[in-house]
């Protein structure tokens, strides 16, 4: 059997694209693997095959090309194919001719009319724009090699090279479901019949695992006939437009962006995307898009592999090859929060006050307490700062402010302390959901109920005017992505999960949550074991026990800073400071581990005056009983060592200490 630039590729261990560029010297490739590549070129004799193309180079005359045959290459993805299949056929000394059908039929049947009589064509490679055998017939009767792609024809005796349609939108959809979107439009091509019933069938299957009923007006063929009317098909559905799409092309994913920015609709603040296949300008948009990325350097192989074999007479039994689909995770998806009670998190740009209720609330003389579980932290003074500053701003007197040091007893004396000063409105972080729960609710019947991060166990929606937090969600989706990026290219990594015990509804979600996204997004990376702590200083025996137990674990999960800070103590005791730790909330001590680029890798940080301010504007909302917003999500800050001078200054509003700024700068310093 001949070699090929497959074979040399696989005893190599690199990629086709890698042997065509050391080849065709058009590409950057490191001193490592050109030697790795140049050395099985040798041992394999495929040097003499080179030499003898370079010396007749390119064939020419008859049986010298390749014929592609697709609708366009007005998307990345067509573009990005065509390219790798001129690269790799060249390597076998052909020429890559390409032709155009637009989709159209007759004008199809018409290119191969003229290719089956070419005698320069050694073979085709054929996208087609007709889904039965018959309208074939005179290129199946024609003694030329040939090969689908990207659709199928029924009944047609032909290799078919095709990606995992129906897995990639399943897992397109899903990914989605989990952020909380349920109205989800998505953008088919209307004439790729085998490919769109399964990107529908895999659609259609990610809402019915979780019971999410199908609307087919969200489901929108487009086609040449409604491609320039997309921007009116999204218009058309009104305030109830989709809050999310996936495009089922590249073709389509910049239409939909285009249509997107024609109704000044912003990504993904309006509307989240994910686009399919969009290549190297996906990561480079505006919003970087989330895509479903086919492994087209799996499918031109495939394609040479194939149609190189009908030609040289060794023709194998027809098959039909399925390619997988990745997801890449990019900033064009939005999380929509949901409250205790599953209700839909409002955005805090909705809390605004109109003139007439400034007024009134300057007017009332109206008074305000904060009850918090704990007060010592840079956390909980920002949050107070947004508090305050905002409530003055509209003369709100704040007339107490408790510090129950994670006492939930104290916290129920200092409760009826404020109680006794009859206050219009009381802002709270419940010490313990269940203890706290009594005396909150005794307390609801005289005063308006602000909740920060969860309400107390037991509490019915009228019984609280409002729940503030950051959006939990988003918040444990951020950490489980920072963690698995670390590991997803180390196959059979091992993390390790230290979670909050008591059942904090905030907590206890973004844990699940974290969890849940290494286990869906990162197969390669085993949760080996997950402990709970219950006092903060608890979490430094878990974490002891959990590395004596598993000191294979290489990644660490811990639910906030402070309890990260203990297992980083355990750590070094242990001498394990080789662990990398991802975390939540932006404080001084956990901001030097990351500076330095040791053991903590990354967090997801609340916002704490952001959170203080929408605080103060649901305060001043339930004060005047006008709006109803149970519950207000603030979107979390993912921080890197990378973005951390800007991350300090946009979540502590100050400068950074200088001491975190020399780590900082010393530790970039060394990594660039």
């Amino acid at each position: 059997m001949s070699m090929t630039i497959k074979k040399i590729a696989e005893e190599a261990g690199v990629s086709i694209a890698t042997v065509s560029h050391v080849i065709n010297k058009t590409r950057y490739v490191s001193p490592d693997l050109v030697a790795k590549v140049e050395r099985v070129i040798e041992q394999t004799g495929y040097r003499a095959k080179l030499n003898e193309k370079r010396e007749n180079s390119l064939r020419t005359g008859r049986l010298s090309e390749i014929a592609l045959i697709v609708p366009g290459l007005d998307d990345s993805c067509s573009s990005q194919l065509a390219n790798l299949l001129s690269h790799y056929w060249a390597a076998e000394g052909f020429v890559l001719a390409s032709y155009f059908t637009e989709g159209d039929p007759r004008r199809e049947k018409h290119i191969i009319e003229g290719l089956v009589g070419n005698k320069r064509i050694a073979g085709i490679l054929l996208e087609p724009s007709q889904n039965q055998a018959s309208d074939y017939s005179e290129l199946s009767e024609a003694d030329l090699p040939f090969a689908c792609i990207g659709r199928r024809v029924e009944g047609l005796a032909a290799d078919c090279i095709l990606s995992e349609y129906e897995e990639a939108l399943y897992k397109g959809a899903s990914h989605l479901v989990k952020f909380g979107h349920e109205r989800i439009a998505l953008l088919l091509e209307a004439g790729a019949a085998s490919a769109r019933a399964e990107q529908l069938r895999g659609f259609r299957r990610a809402l019915e695992e979780r019971s999410i009923p199908f609307d087919d007006s969200l489901a929108i063929e487009v086609g040449a006939e409604n491609r320039e009317g997309l921007p009116a098909l999204i218009e058309a559905l009104g305030e109830n437009h989709p809050t999310a799409v996936i495009a089922g092309s590249g073709r389509l994913t910049l239409l939909l962006l285009q249509s997107l920015e024609r109704l000044g609709l912003d990504c993904p603040k309006d509307v989240s995307v994910i686009g399919y296949g969009g290549g190297g300008w996906s990561a480079l948009a505006a919003v970087p898009v989330t895509t479903l990325d086919e492994d087209l350097e799996r499918i031109a192989a495939l394609a040479v592999d194939r149609l190189g074999a009908l030609i040289g007479g060794q023709p194998p039994a027809p098959r039909e090859f399925r390619v997988p689909v990745s997801m890449t995770i990019r900033k064009s998806t939005q999380i929509i929060g949901q409250g205790p009670f599953g209700e839909s998190a409002v955005s805090p740009e909705e809390l605004v006050l109109s003139e007439e209720e400034i007024e009134r609330l300057r007017a009332g003389d109206y008074r305000v307490a904060i009850s918090f579980h704990y007060c010592g932290t840079a956390w909980a003074s920002l949050h107070e700062e947004g508090i305050r500053e905002t409530l003055k701003r509209y003369g709100i007197k704040v007339v107490a402010v408790t510090d129950a040091h994670f006492d939930p007893l104290l916290q129920i004396t200092q409760l009826e302390g404020i109680a006794m000063q009859k206050p219009d409105a009381i802002i709270a972080i419940p010490a313990d959901d269940e203890i706290t729960a009594a005396k909150f609710r005794e307390i609801s019947a005289r005063s308006k109920l602000i909740f920060i991060s969860h309400i107390p166990e037991g509490f019915a929606k009228d019984e609280y005017a409002s729940c503030v937090s950051v959006n939990e969600k988003e918040n444990g989706i951020n950490a489980g992505l920072l963690l698995g990026e670390l590991f997803k290219c180390k196959a059979g990594a091992k993390v390790g999960f230290l979670k909050h015990g008591t059942h904090f509804y905030g907590t206890h979600l973004r844990d699940m949550v974290a969890e849940q996204t290494i286990a869906d997004n990162f197969k390669g990376i085993e949760i080996v074991d997950s402990r709970f702590f219950f006092d903060i200083e608890k979490a430094y025996d878990a974490c002891k026990e959990m590395f004596l137990l598993h000191p294979e674990i290489e990644g660490l999960y811990a639910s906030w800073d402070r309890p990260a800070l203990e297992a980083i103590r355990a750590l070094k005791e242990l001498g394990r400071e080789d662990v990398s730790i991802v975390t939540f909330d932006l404080d001084t001590e956990i901001a030097k581990y990351l500076a330095q680029g040791k053991m903590v890798r990354g967090l997801s940080s609340q916002r704490p005056y952001e959170q203080g301010v929408a605080v103060a504007l649901a305060t001043a909302k339930a004060i005047l009983g006008t709006g109803v917003y149970k519950y207000i999500g603030v979107s979390p800050y993912v921080v890197q060592p990378k973005n951390l001078g800007r991350a300090w200054k946009d979540i502590v509003h100050e400068r950074m200490p200088e001491d975190i700024e020399n780590l900082l700068r010393e530790n970039l310093r060394k990594t660039d």
